[in-house]
């Protein structure tokens, strides 16, 4: 197979900003507490009549402009999500037909905030060949939508938001070199929604207020992603065969910045290693790491012939990373 690598990338943040002091207003919690404790000052907010596929469609044409194609060009729409636009079907497919990617394959990835991790190893591995020469891979989260805004132990946490890059066939010496990705579902329940499902359909019997909405135990998510960073970076690069002395910047799922600080000093690497934007965007889980490419990429913080590692951990628990040459 010919190498894939990234030719086109795109983000985009709903307009609506909420600040730590909003949510003083909101549940008992404080501006100082929220920074102290996850770094971020600031998160978007999706207007109510806005989707999931709204914000993906606004930031994959953007990618595709980028690209210097057209939505015809794409071959495949991968989306990683977990805040659907509804159960079923697709939100893939709505945003194939938004888009009028004519002709094109659809399909979401649910590994909640490593879900872009895997999306684009699945896509590299369809890019450049026949009938998928572009690929489009997504990450796209209205978090806002599925949270309990009286639980200060979450609400706090998300914003909204979308990235996207359009993979394609490129020279000899670049592109994805390899991903490397793991879980374990013995911990599917640290992070969940537990209602809407057939184990407990809403407005069952078992179902209990509040269930419809995301949860999460803080505690067991910090032990598992400290963990699970390092282990994933460095398993990545072995695979491939480098060190972390060539890695050029590690772009890490944006979940909270101390797990960042924690994760770069186990692997032994100074902070500025590693690109955050938390503290504006709040964590916006299948979204972040893409977010966050598009904004490195963007400042000139990296460029044509880096090496470049995405990492992320989330629900199910899944973890994993990417390694490639920009």
């Amino acid at each position: 197979m010919a190498p894939a690598g990234i030719v086109g990338l795109g983000a985009y943040l709903p307009p609506k900003v909420m600040k730590n002091q909003d949510w003083e207003e909101l549940v008992d919690t404080s501006d100082d507490w929220i920074k102290t404790k996850t770094g971020i000052e600031e998160r978007r907010i999706a207007d109510p009549d806005v989707c999931t596929s709204d914000l993906a469609v606004i930031a994959s044409k953007q990618a595709i402009a980028a690209a210097r194609l057209s939505p015809t060009d794409i071959g495949m729409v991968i989306l990683a999500t977990s805040s659907p636009d509804v159960p079923l079907s697709s939100t893939a497919g709505i945003i194939q037909h938004k888009l009028g990617c004519a002709g094109a394959a659809a399909f979401d990835i649910n590994a909640v905030c490593a879900g872009w991790v895997q999306a684009i190893d699945v896509g590299a591995r369809f890019a450049g060949t026949e009938g998928y020469r572009n690929v489009l891979v997504v990450g796209a989260e209205v978090y806002s939508r599925i949270l309990n805004w009286e639980d200060r132990s979450t609400c706090v946490l998300f914003g909204d938001g979308a990235g996207a890059v359009v993979l394609s066939e490129v020279g000899s010496g670049r592109g994805l070199l390899g991903s490397w990705m793991m879980s374990d579902g013995a911990g599917s329940g640290v992070i969940e929604v537990p209602a809407g499902g057939v184990r407990t359909p809403i407005h069952s019997s078992g179902f209990e207020e509040g269930d419809q909405y995301f949860q999460m135990d803080g505690r067991a998510v910090w032990s598992f992603a400290v963990e699970a960073f390092p282990q994933a970076v460095r398993e990545v690069l072995s695979k491939i065969g480098r060190e972390l002395s060539e890695v050029d910047l590690i772009i890490p799922h944006q979940a909270n910045l101390r797990i960042i600080e924690a994760s770069m000093e186990e692997l032994g690497l100074p902070i500025e290693k590693a690109y955050t934007n938390i503290q504006k965007y709040g964590n916006t889980a299948g979204a972040s790491v893409p977010i966050a490419l598009f904004e490195a990429v963007d400042k000139g913080l990296i460029g044509e012939g880096d090496l470049v590692v995405t990492v992320a951990f989330g629900g199910g628990l899944t973890w994993g990373a990417n390694a490639f040459i920009l």
